[in-house]
């Protein structure tokens, strides 16, 4: 597969382009050839595609999600070695994808976008990309998802640490020659923390984990498939799509956390999955004490055994400060310190917003954003118009792969309507985003998990929940399914001045 980082000509104006080249942007790009639309850049900041998947490297990094139900619906005979991908047989799924349906020579390596800016009198979106190069298009996609701005923790002394200091999201490639039989800490107990922890622990000297808030990690039935396994697999198709749609039936039940009996049943493994660790007192430290679905799910079956071993320590004593040699905490003083890991996530409420969009009379999604990020079905927003989402505000949960196929196919649906018609602009209207973002929020309030103290993650620093769906994947998509043109603003290109 040949990649380029060749921006296209300036004069141009395509008709679509995609910022982002994982999963979402490489599944719109091919729903687009699928409908004709051939004339679509993605711009990957990145030097290969993959998104989170390629930019991401830190040991232990996998998939939390069923692979038969991690990819696309249109690409199932991929062959996966295991139930649940790694990281580099998540990258080769999304570049055979892009390779086998055609959509390879439409990535942009090396390609940043800074600016996205709406020229109304032109009915047309200008593209600023780091090297300052100028792209121009009728319609934009923004796929960069939720995870791009890493989050460093507010320690005071942080920039102090002589030592090797590192984020998860910056993992310095594949080596890990700089951990081994060093003192190494870890700040963090969540998704990247319980994936690192296991992986990293083999190969330092010793390792403490700085832990702040217990979090509940379920078992993880992860398992490679034997020859004949994925044999059968490849020869029978119906195999995988039972798979899928047992997997679909398992996710959607597991989004409703207002059933009591399955938060008892998913609690029961919760604890029986803790009680792998064998120390009384590092096993109440980490009993989880807010509500299933408060925070992330996590999977695990790796995490909680590792704290059995005598070169691994549970510190859940307050954080004071860094300096030089180690980490200070308020009872047990310096912990003499080797390499810091920064363990701590996304600035996951930003969404498009890292990327500077303005659009119809001046008007700045970080500004409209300011108090949360908020869309119309989580893919469109008033007074920016033939912009699209995926992955945006309010849409999180179940399969991203699969969410992302659905977010796509109603994109494309709504650019085909602009080319087709030969639009200026289509522009979902201020009382379709208002109506639909009032009830969003009831639905979200329904859920109690997601209303307690404690519950940061899904929420921007206004403590609007900007990250979570409160429908389930299925219901999601018969969302997406809906005619609602009538909720949208059409200007024929022959109003443009």
């Amino acid at each position: 597969m040949e990649l380029t980082d060749r921006i296209p000509a300036a004069d141009a104006v395509h008709d679509v382009v995609v910022i982002g080249a994982g999963p979402g942007g490489i599944c719109a790009a091919i729903l687009l050839a699928r409908r004709g639309i051939t004339d679509v850049v993605v711009l990957e900041r990145s030097a290969g595609i993959g998104g989170t998947w390629y930019n991401n490297r830190y040991p232990g990094l996998a998939c939390d999600v069923p692979s038969d139900l991690y990819s696309f619906s249109f690409f199932q005979d991929f062959d996966w070695p295991r139930t649940f991908a790694r990281r580099h047989e998540m990258c080769a799924y999304v570049e055979e994808a892009a390779a086998r349906f055609g959509v390879a020579d439409r990535v942009v390596l090396n390609a940043g976008v800074e600016s996205v800016r709406w020229d109304d009198a032109a009915g047309r979106w200008t593209l600023v990309t780091s090297t300052g190069d100028t792209v121009r298009a009728r319609t934009v996609v923004g796929a960069v998802g939720m995870f791009n701005e890493p989050v460093r923790p507010d320690i005071p002394g942080l920039d102090d640490f002589a030592g090797v200091l590192v984020h998860t999201a910056e993992w310095p490639g594949d080596d890990v020659s700089f951990l081994e039989g060093k003192a190494v800490g870890v700040i963090g107990a969540a998704a990247s923390a319980i994936q690192l922890v296991p992986a990293v622990a083999p190969i330092a000297e010793r390792l403490e984990v700085f832990h702040r808030t217990p979090q509940w990690v379920f078992p993880k039935d992860d398992r490679v498939f034997d020859d004949a396994e994925r044999a059968a697999r490849r020869k029978d198709p119906a195999i995988v799509a039972a798979l899928r749609k047992e997997s679909t039936r398992f996710v959607d039940r597991l989004c409703d956390y207002n059933n009591e009996a399955l938060m008892a049943e998913l609690r029961e493994k919760g604890i029986a999955n803790l009680d792998a660790v064998r120390d009384e007192r590092v096993r109440a430290a980490m009993r989880p004490v807010l509500p299933i679905g408060a925070q992330r799910t996590l999977l695990s079956s790796e995490y909680y055994p590792t704290f059995n071993r005598s070169d691994v320590a549970l510190v859940t004593d307050p954080i004071v400060r860094v300096e030089r040699d180690g980490v200070v905490t308020a009872a047990d003083g310096l912990h003499r310190l080797d390499v810091l890991v920064l363990a701590t996530g996304y600035a996951a409420h930003k969404f498009l917003s890292v990327v500077d969009v303005v659009g119809r009379e001046g008007t700045a999604l970080r500004e409209v954003w300011k108090d949360g990020a908020y869309a119309y079905k989580g893919m469109t927003v008033d007074r920016f118009p033939n912009l699209f989402m995926l992955y945006g505000p309010n849409t999180n949960g179940g399969s991203i792969i699969d969410k992302l196929e659905t977010q796509s196919r109603y994109v494309v649906g709504k650019i085909a309507h602009i080319l087709e018609h030969d639009l200026a602009a289509l522009e979902v209207r201020t009382d379709a985003v208002v109506a639909y973002n009032e009830k969003l929020a009831r639905d979200l309030d329904r859920i109690h998990a997601w209303r307690v103290d404690g519950s940061r993650y899904f929420r921007a620093p206004s403590g609007r929940i900007v990250t979570q769906c409160p429908y389930n994947p299925t219901e999601y998509d018969e969302l997406t399914r809906v005619d609602d043109l009538d909720d949208y603003t059409v200007t024929p290109r022959d109003a443009v001045a």
